[in-house]
C-alpha cells in the first residue's frame, strides 16, 4: 500500500513537471533591452525595453514586453506561445500570429506574421550562464530590403 501511494505521487509530480517541460529554463526570467550592445534598423533604438516570460501550463509560456520607444511612446505586447511551430495570437500593430520552435534549451527561431504573411523572422540565444539573450530578426522595409536588427538583453 505505501508502494502503491508512492508511485502515484512520484507520478503526479512527474506529471506537473511535464506541463512546462517543453520550455526551456534559460528562456524564462525578466530581462532589460541593453541598448548600447543593441542595433535596430531602421530607425533609432527603443529608449527602453522589459521582457518577461514565464511557464505556463500545456508546455508553454507567457510572454510579455513593455517597451517605451525613442519618441516615448509605449507599448505594451503580450502572447502565449508554445516552441512547437505552430501559429499562436499575438496582437500588435503589424503582426497578429507568432510560431516559435525550440533549436535547442538555448536557441529558438521565430516568425511574425500578419494576415497569414510573414513580416519577420528571427532567433535568440540565451547565453549558457543564463545572463544574456540576444535576439536577432529581419524584416522587409518599404524599399523592400532585408533589414536585420540586434536586441541584447541582460537578465534582471
Amino acid at each position: 500500500m505505501k508502494f502503491r501511494m508512492l508511485l502515484v505521487g512520484a507520478l503526479m509530480c512527474l506529471f506537473a513537471v511535464d506541463a512546462t517541460a517543453q520550455v526551456p529554463k534559460p528562456w524564462l526570467g525578466t530581462w532589460k533591452l541593453n541598448v548600447a550592445r543593441s542595433k535596430f534598423s531602421p530607425g533609432p533604438p527603443p529608449k527602453s525595453m522589459i521582457v518577461k516570460s514565464a511557464a505556463a501550463e500545456g508546455g508553454g509560456f507567457t510572454y510579455t514586453s513593455d517597451t517605451v520607444a525613442a519618441d516615448g511612446k509605449t507599448t505594451h505586447v503580450e502572447y502565449f506561445s508554445k516552441p512547437d511551430g505552430k501559429d499562436y495570437p499575438m496582437k500588435t500593430a503589424t503582426t497578429d500570429a507568432i510560431w516559435l520552435k525550440k533549436i535547442d534549451d538555448y536557441t529558438n527561431q521565430f516568425a511574425t506574421k500578419m494576415g497569414g504573411k510573414v513580416v519577420a523572422t528571427g532567433g535568440t540565444v540565451y547565453s549558457r550562464d543564463g545572463k544574456l539573450r540576444t535576439q536577432t530578426w529581419t524584416v522587409t522595409n518599404a524599399q523592400g530590403e532585408k533589414v536585420e536588427s540586434t536586441a541584447v538583453f541582460d537578465r534582471q
